[in-house]
C-alpha cells in the first residue's frame, strides 16, 4: 500500500505558508509551495528590519528599564513613570537585560516577526469561513486586508513596542477558539489582557456565548501573568502586590467627576480611541506655522465634559447593536467552528471595540485590525460586494495615507487630528456588524453568505 503522507518539509511549507493558496495540496508543486514561503518569510523580515536598527526605542527605554527596576524591586509605578501597563510585560523582559545589546535586539526582532507572521496567519485563516474566496481572488482580498493594516504594524515595529506580540496572541487564541479548543483559546486571551487591558472585552463576550472552559482559561492565564512577578520577586516596598498598585495610580483616577476621558501619557493627537478623539476634538485645533501643521491645545477646557455622556452615549449604541446582531446569549452549536462565519465576524467585531473603548489607542495599536479587514475584504466576491467596498474605503484610504513617508508630514499629521484612524475602526466594526447581522438571518435557513 502506497502512503500518502507527505515529507515533513512539505507539510511544513504547505501549513506555513500565508501567501493564499489553492486549497488542493496535491495539485500544488513543492517547488511553488517552498517559492511562496521563501518570498513570505523575505517580506516579513524586510518589513520588520526597522525592529533590528533602530536604538534607543521604546524597548529600550521603557520596557528593558522597567524590567531592571522590577527585578531590584523598585517602584516601577513611581511618580512620573512612563510605564504605564501590568507588570506582566516588565516581568517577561527581564532575560533581555542580561544578554548584550545587539543579541538583545536580534532576540527581540526576531521574535516580533514570528508573531507579526502569527497574526497575518491566523487572521487570514479564522476569516476564510465568511467567504471561501477562489485562488485568484484570494489574492485580491489578501492584498487588500494588507493594505488597510500593514502601516500599523510597521509603526509598532520601527518603536520596538509589544503591540505586534499582543496582536499575534489574541489573533491566534482567536484561531483556537474557532476551532473549539477553549482551554487553548481563553489562555492566549488571558495572557494577552495581562499585557494591556483591552482584551478583558473578551471576558464577558465568552461569559455571553456560555463558553465556561474558555472564560475560566481566560481567567487563569490574566491571574497567572499579573501576580506571577509579586510571587517569584516578591512585593514592593509599599506591601501591595504590583496589579493593585497599577489600578490605584492609573484606573482610579478615571472614576474621579473631573477626569477627561482621552486623558494619557502621550500626545493627545496619537490617541485615536473614542476617547482620544472626543479630547482632541473639544480641547485643541490645528494652526499652520511656516508651512506645517500643528496641533495647539486650547487653555479653555468649558466643552471636555461634553465628552464623557457622549462616549457612554456610543458605548451604550455599540453594545445594543452588537447584541441585536449576534441575537441570543448561549453557544449555538454552529458558532464554534471552522465552518461558519459568526466567530469570525463577532471577534472582529470586539477587536474593533477594544482600540474604540480603550484610554488611550495609538497607531502603533491598530495593526489587529487585520481580522476584521480580511472579513470585509474576502465578501468583495460576494452578493455584498457593494457594502464590503463602502465600509472598506476608507480603510484603505487610511492604510495609505497614514504612512508618513508616503503622503508627507502635513497630510499625516491632519489625518491624526480627524481621528482617521479612529474612522476606519469605525467603519470596520460597522461593516462586521452588518455581516453579522446577515448570517443571523440566514442561519436559521441554514445558508452561507453570498
Amino acid at each position: 500500500m502506497t502512503s500518502s503522507r507527505k515529507p515533513p518539509i512539505y507539510r511544513m511549507v504547505w501549513m506555513s505558508t500565508i501567501i493564499p493558496t489553492h486549497s488542493n495540496q496535491n495539485t500544488a508543486p513543492l517547488k511553488r509551495r517552498i517559492f511562496l514561503f521563501s518570498i513570505s518569510m523575505i517580506l516579513l523580515i524586510a518589513a520588520a528590519s526597522p525592529i533590528f536598527l533602530r536604538t534607543n526605542s521604546e524597548f529600550d527605554l521603557v520596557f528593558k528599564t522597567y524590567a531592571k527596576l522590577l527585578l531590584q524591586g523598585e517602584d516601577i509605578y513611581h511618580e512620573g513613570s512612563v510605564f504605564m501597563y501590568p507588570p506582566w510585560m516588565a516581568f517577561i523582559c527581564i532575560p533581555f537585560n542580561s544578554l548584550p545589546q545587539w543579541l538583545s535586539r536580534l532576540s527581540w526582532g526576531t521574535i516580533n516577526i514570528f508573531f507579526f507572521y502569527l497574526a497575518i496567519d491566523s487572521a487570514w485563516k479564522i476569516s476564510k469561513p465568511v467567504f471561501a474566496s477562489n485562488e485568484k481572488f484570494g489574492w485580491i482580498a489578501f492584498i487588500i486586508g494588507l493594505i488597510c493594516t500593514t502601516t500599523y504594524f510597521l509603526n509598532c515595529l520601527s518603536h520596538q513596542q509589544f503591540d505586534v506580540i499582543i496582536a499575534g496572541t489574541i489573533l491566534f487564541g482567536c484561531l483556537q477558539l474557532s476551532k473549539a479548543k477553549d482551554i487553548n483559546g481563553g489562555i492566549l486571551l488571558g495572557v494577552a489582557a495581562a499585557c494591556k487591558l483591552t482584551p478583558l472585552l473578551f471576558l464577558p463576550y465568552l461569559i455571553y456565548r456560555f463558553r465556561w472552559k474558555a472564560t475560566l482559561a481566560f481567567a487563569a492565564g490574566f491571574l497567572f501573568c499579573n501576580f506571577i512577578a509579586d510571587i517569584i520577586l516578591g512585593l514592593p516596598p509599599e506591601g501591595k502586590p504590583r496589579p493593585i498598585i497599577f489600578v490605584e495610580r492609573f484606573l482610579a483616577p478615571m472614576t474621579k467627576p473631573d477626569f477627561v476621558p482621552g486623558t494619557w501619557g502621550s500626545e493627545i493627537i496619537y490617541n485615536q480611541s473614542l476617547a482620544g478623539t472626543g479630547k482632541r476634538f473639544t480641547q485643541t485645533h490645528i494652526e499652520t506655522k511656516e508651512g506645517k501643521y500643528s496641533v495647539i491645545i486650547e487653555p479653555d477646557n468649558a466643552k471636555s465634559p461634553k465628552v464623557k455622556p457622549i462616549l457612554m452615549g456610543l458605548v451604550l449604541f455599540g453594545t445594543a447593536m452588537s447584541l441585536f446582531c449576534w441575537g441570543w446569549p448561549g453557544n449555538p452549536s454552529n458558532l464554534n467552528t471552522t465552518g461558519s462565519p459568526q466567530f469570525a465576524l463577532e471577534a472582529s467585531m470586539i477587536l474593533c471595540a477594544m482600540l474604540l473603548l480603550s484610554p488611550m489607542s495609538s497607531k502603533a495599536h491598530f495593526g489587529i485590525l487585520i481580522l476584521p479587514a480580511f472579513c470585509l475584504a474576502r465578501m468583495l466576491e460576494s452578493k455584498q460586494k457593494a457594502l464590503a467596498i463602502f465600509f472598506l474605503a476608507i480603510p484603505l484610504l487610511m492604510g495609505i495615507l497614514l504612512n508618513k513617508d508616503l503622503s508627507g508630514a502635513n497630510i499625516y499629521t491632519l489625518l491624526l487630528w480627524v481621528a482617521g484612524v479612529t474612522w476606519s475602526t469605525i467603519s470596520l466594526f460597522l461593516g462586521n456588524a452588518i455581516l453579522r447581522y446577515f448570517a443571523k438571518q440566514q442561519q436559521t435557513n441554514s445558508q452561507p453568505l453570498d
